[in-house]
């Protein structure tokens, strides 16, 4: 039988990005369940189950496991440490009662730190800080204390906690503390009547091809058991009833136990093919009780609960089958691979596949989705998970951000100024001749880089339009630099460029901060006079011509060759402001077998060839409607901009 309630502690590993969450995450299990060690490879953390995660060396999902210590259950989720995970890390926030926020005793206090404790706090959690990586040459571990104590002031230096993954030391002291200072979880709500009735929150879930879906799930009250009919309540809404196939715990392999009881986490393999049918955040409740948990959530909403929904996108992009018949794979793909990523946003095409707009890629790519991401990796982390999980190959458009356009006062407009719009497709762009303003949104940014690296961090900012610098000493090695930013400005490649000026030792978070009207303009990609609107982007109008130039010049290197020219234009407006040629491909007609030169010496027969085959590429692109195959990397060409 499970522990009761008040010896049950859920906890959650924070931290940024590289400062050792899940080799931490992997001795803790390896002290309470020894068979842990046996599941890990040497270079890979037990926690860390997806491809992806084993291939980068990074967390991208929050993943749950069950220990015992001291008759004590201890539940823990470990989360992703990078800024476009932070929606994995508030879901993991919102299961437990306290958490372990690391930090690397070599690289001290970073930007997702505060971030990570800013989230923790907003929940009223209990935090015990961690020094991890003690054991590393370069490790300060007095330095760092005294530093997270003058940014933390709620630590006592003396009271963090030293501990290094690879030798295995300070682990036991964790487990210690986590059954000390964490408490129990509260008492379940007044709302909740019968409390021997079942109610597990949807922690998470996923599909699995041959088993359907299976939802990590945190018993509330009463007990789940195999063979019952089960819904999941969220909001106003049940889902279809299934019936629980199978019950478990996570430690972190599954071992099936056949209920679980209050407190406990889990899993269960409820049966279901569809995906919608278990969105992380709902409740779980035996089928013939779903009317009275629909009762008992508007009552909790009532109250001022927050209802469970999506993380907010913060980027756009629309996501198109390699080949033109993939389009229903790659939706069911997508569909199940939304199940469990609360930070992606999927809407169906609305229009047209000859439109590029709503997801549709014209002529040039056909019918597609329109995806919400968090940001650049998290964009990347998806298409590799479409391939790695699911086997399908996608093309990714370069992301966009929504502006909001107001329309100025016309003497000359009938039917008076429209309503200003959100626009997040260009091809809702206002057409030339309206005359409108561009608001952009704004994010206040946070940067932490070594201090010798000031000038170049200082001139990055400067260059990406970033406004209200100010500074702030953490420690001899690092301060703080404080910006307001158009969000645009870093969703590009501004990550790689801050990596590069500090060397890879600067961090940076985000905030958002409203919108701000800026001197904005479309810059519209054209192939041979077509224009893409999944190519173009909008760019400040200093460095638009500039940006245009480069855009054509990247694309003309990786464009495939055709039988017939393809014309690369940049423009804004009517203007264009750069162009560039793929040459074509072309056979010698001059020469026949050998080296013989056709016609010898007559002029006049040369040019008749040339002539002629010049006719037959002109045909070659009447045919063909002049469309050209567009690869990855010709998005990633707009983005590198």
């Amino acid at each position: 039988p499970p522990p009761p309630p008040e010896r049950t502690r859920n906890y959650a590993i924070i931290a940024h990005v590289d400062h050792g969450k899940s080799s931490l995450a992997s001795r803790l299990l390896e002290f309470t369940a020894p068979q842990s060690s046996a599941m890990a490879r040497e270079d890979v953390a037990v926690m860390d189950t997806l491809a992806v995660e084993q291939e980068r060396g990074i967390t991208v999902k929050a993943s749950a496991a069950s220990q015992l210590h001291r008759g004590h259950l201890l539940n823990f989720v470990d989360t992703p440490g990078h800024a476009d995970f932070s929606h994995e890390v508030a879901r993991a926030l919102e299961a437990v009662q306290g958490g372990l926020i690391l930090f690397d005793a070599s690289q001290g206090v970073q930007a997702q730190s505060f971030k990570v404790f800013e989230q923790a706090r907003e929940r009223g959690l209990r935090l015990i800080p961690v020094l991890t990586k003690t054991d590393l040459p370069a490790a300060r571990p007095l330095e760092v204390a005294l530093s997270v104590a003058e940014c933390f002031p709620q630590f006592d230096p003396d009271e963090i906690l030293l501990t290094s993954a690879r030798e295995g030391e300070g682990v036991e002291a964790v487990l210690d503390a986590v059954v000390d200072l964490i408490p129990p979880p509260p008492p379940p709500p007044p709302e909740y009547g019968d409390q021997a009735r079942l109610r597990a929150r949807v922690v998470d879930s996923w599909f699995e091809p041959l088993r359907g879906v299976v939802c990590l799930l945190q018993v509330l009250t009463g007990s789940l058991a195999e063979n019952v009919r089960g819904s999941v309540v969220a909001g106003d809404a049940a889902s279809p009833a299934f019936s629980v196939q199978e019950v478990g715990l996570v430690l972190p392999a599954r071992l099936r136990t056949g209920a679980l009881g209050p407190g406990q986490m889990g899993y269960a393999i409820v049966g279901a093919r569809d995906p919608r049918v278990a969105r992380p955040g709902g409740v779980l409740v035996l089928e013939r009780d779903a009317a009275d948990a629909l009762r008992e959530e508007a009552l909790l909403l009532k109250g001022g609960a927050a209802p469970a929904g999506r993380a907010a996108s913060v980027l756009y992009a629309s996501v198109h089958p390699v080949e033109s018949d993939g389009f229903d794979e790659l939706q069911g793909a997508v569909d199940k691979l939304a199940l469990n990523d609360v930070g992606l946003s999927v809407e169906l095409q609305s229009r047209g596949a000859g439109d590029a707009a709503g997801g549709g890629g014209g002529a040039f790519l056909g019918p597609g989705l329109k995806v919400g991401f968090q940001g650049l990796l998290h964009m990347e982390i998806f298409r590799q998970r479409l391939t790695d999980e699911f086997g399908v190959d996608a093309l990714v458009t370069s992301p966009k951000v929504k502006y909001e356009i107001k329309f100025q006062a016309s003497a000359g407009r009938k039917g008076g100024t429209p309503e200003p719009i959100a626009v997040e497709d260009l091809s809702d762009w206002p057409p030339i001749g309206e005359k409108f303003d561009v608001y952009e949104p704004m994010v206040q940014m946070r940067i932490l880089a070594p201090v010798d690296n000031a000038g170049s961090v200082m001139e990055l900012v400067s260059k990406r339009r970033g406004t209200d610098m100010t500074t702030q000493v953490i420690d001899e090695r690092t301060w703080i630099f404080k910006s307001r930013m158009p969000w645009a400005e870093v969703v590009t490649d501004f990550h790689d460029e801050l990596k590069n000026a500090t060397a890879g030792y600067a961090s940076y978070d985000t905030v958002d901060d409203g919108v701000q009207k800026g001197a904005l303009a479309k810059v519209e990609l054209a192939l041979n006079g077509d224009v893409v609107d999944v190519l173009s982007f909008v760019a400040h109008t200093d460095v638009a011509p500039s940006q245009g130039r480069s855009v054509c010049a990247k694309l003309k290197d990786v464009l495939p060759r055709q039988q017939f020219p393809v014309a690369i234009q940049a423009k804004i407006g009517n203007q264009i402001i750069a162009r560039e040629t793929v040459r074509p491909y072309r056979k010698d007609v001059l020469t026949t077998g050998g080296s013989k030169s056709v016609g010898g010496g007559d002029v006049s027969r040369k040019k008749k060839l040339l002539e002629k085959q010049k006719k037959g590429k002109k045909r070659a692109l009447a045919m063909s409607d002049g469309k050209v195959t567009l690869s990855q990397a010709a998005f990633t060409a707009v983005i590198s901009r």
